[in-house]
């Protein structure tokens, strides 16, 4: 049976308001966009129009100032407006940035001046981000030629003292004399001019005699010769002055030691003395056991590159020393470090390790000092301090038949003395025991000069031997207070001294005692 559909008897179907509704929406979100966008255009037209505004007004400003005064403060060429302000204009914030440049134009068979009007450039920006920066620029003529007339300019080129290359973005300041103070960057072809200066001060007297060149650069410091108390001019009415400042890429020296045999660091002591090319050669000596060393200066002044050879001279314990000569650095701008890889031959030595304690502690006495002298070769004195754990270490040629003599001292302590034998490939261990307290003098006085004596302390690690001199003494000297013992050679067997009986003695702080042996 066919079923017949009934008429709708008014209203609308439950489908058909769902529809409807789905449509609203749809219609209404389009709407609410379409307005989100028409009211974010509106705002960035308005900010880009007040932005405009404030443009127009800042060219309107130097428009009506004086000729002199259109300029940045401390800007090229100086004047009263601010290079940067902030204005706050209907609840927008915006900065404005201003640019002033003499331009160089003169008429055809005229002389340059560099001076023929100025460029006045204004870039205003919403500190939000709802509009673009806006940009207004404006010549402005002097009044008169006159008023131009008769003035002076320097014309600075900036370069690399090594390469010679023109660096840009140098910051160059010209003060000192009649015209404000006034600061530029250098273009890409490292040039900036100062035009429309007044000519200096006539009498060589006056502080206004000569104009003055400052150039700083980020990674560079200015050479010797374009240093501010060299680059200096006085400037007559309508002189041009073009000069060529040059500054450099602090160079740094590295030295690395190591054993021609092993490749391993050279950890004996050493020093290390670098000298820059000549004539006007400049030294800097490093020493310690690091077998690497490190020069950011030479002389105290920081390293300046160079085609030319600079000379390292390496001086290690138990090693043949050695030197090289090499331009410092290689690849120059872009490399700044010159590495010196010293390799070094060994010679036959021993080691003499020296620790230092407190008697009464035990404690190791890193403020201690250590001086070896004597040996086979007779060397001279050479003094260490000691390291954390109270040692110092001693690379030395054997001693063969005469034994080294060791002292050590440390503030506060009286000193420590004694003999050592070192041996080829061997390490020699002492340990210096010092006494705490004020200290003094023992003179020991024999029959006759050049006799050989010998202190011992009974406490501590004292054990010296020392000839009368002319007078008949020896003087032993900073001395722990406390008990000792004096002998006197009597004569020697197999190249040993054999001393007599022992005499007590007594130290006393502060005091010179003198006792008479044997």
């Amino acid at each position: 049976m066919r079923r017949t559909r009934r008429p709708r008897q008014g209203g609308f179907s439950y489908i058909e308001i769902l529809v409807g509704i789905v449509v609203l929406g749809i219609v209404a979100g389009g709407l609410a966009q379409g307005l989100a966008v028409t009211s974010t255009s509106l705002s960035k037209a308005k900010v880009e129009t007040i932005s405009g505004n404030l443009a127009r007004e800042i060219v309107e400003q130097a428009h009506q100032m004086d000729y002199d005064d259109v300029g940045t403060p401390g800007g090229n060429p100086p004047g009263i407006i601010p290079a940067t302000q902030i204005r706050t204009v209907d609840g927008i914030d915006l900065r404005a940035d201003t640019k002033v440049a003499y331009v160089d134009d003169p008429a055809a068979g005229q002389p340059q001046t560099f001076v023929n009007y100025k460029r006045v450039a204004i870039t205003v920006t919403a500190q939000s981000n709802d509009g673009v920066p806006i940009k207004q620029t404006t010549l402005i003529a002097p009044p008169t030629i006159g008023s131009i007339a008769g003035k002076s300019t320097i014309i600075v080129n900036v370069v690399d003292a090594l390469t010679g290359d023109p660096l840009s973005g140098a910051s160059v300041t010209v003060d000192k004399s009649t015209s404000p103070t006034s600061t530029d960057t250098t273009d890409s072809e490292g040039r900036v001019v100062f035009a429309g200066l007044d000519p200096s001060a006539v009498s060589p007297s006056d502080p206004e005699y000569k104009y003055r060149l400052t150039v700083s650069l980020p990674g560079y410091v200015t050479h010797a010769d374009s240093d501010p108390s060299l680059a200096q001019q006085h400037l007559a009415p309508s002189q041009a002055w073009e000069t060529t400042l040059r500054v450099f890429r602090p160079a740094r020296i590295q030295v690395d030691l190591r054993d021609s045999a092993t490749g391993s660091t050279i950890t004996e002591f050493s020093s290390v003395t670098v000298s820059t090319p000549e004539p006007n050669s400049l030294s800097e000596t490093a020493s310690g056991t690091s077998g690497s060393f490190i020069f950011d200066e030479i002389a105290g002044a920081p390293i300046e590159p160079s085609a030319s050879n600079f000379t390292v001279l390496v001086n290690a314990e138990c090693h043949v020393p050695r030197t090289l000569a090499a331009p410092v650095p290689s690849g120059y701008p872009a490399t700044t470090t010159g590495v010196f890889d010293v390799a070094l031959d060994r010679v036959t030595s021993g080691d003499l390790h020296v620790t230092v304690l407190d008697a009464e502690t035990g404690q190791p006495l890193p403020s201690a000092e250590v001086q070896v002298s004597g040996g086979s070769g007779g060397m001279v004195p050479r003094v260490r301090a000691a390291d954390a754990l109270g040692t110092a270490r001693f690379c030395l040629e054997p001693s063969g038949g005469v034994e080294y003599v060791v002292s050590a001292g440390a503030p506060g302590y009286g000193a420590g003395s004694m003999l050592a034998v070192v041996e080829s490939g061997a390490v020699t261990g002492l340990t210096m025991q010092l006494v705490r307290g004020a200290t003094g003098t023992i003179r020991l006085r024999a029959s006759g000069s050049n006799q050989l004596t010998r202190l011992r302390a009974l406490v501590g690690t004292y054990d010296a031997s020392q000839l009368t001199n002319r007078f008949r003494f020896a003087d032993y000297s900073d001395l722990a207070a406390g008990d000792y013992v004096a002998y006197l050679a009597t004569g020697f067997s197999g190249g040993d001294p054999e001393w007599s009986t022992g005499k007590p003695v007594t130290v006393v702080a502060g005091r010179r005692v003198q006792y008479s042996v044997p």
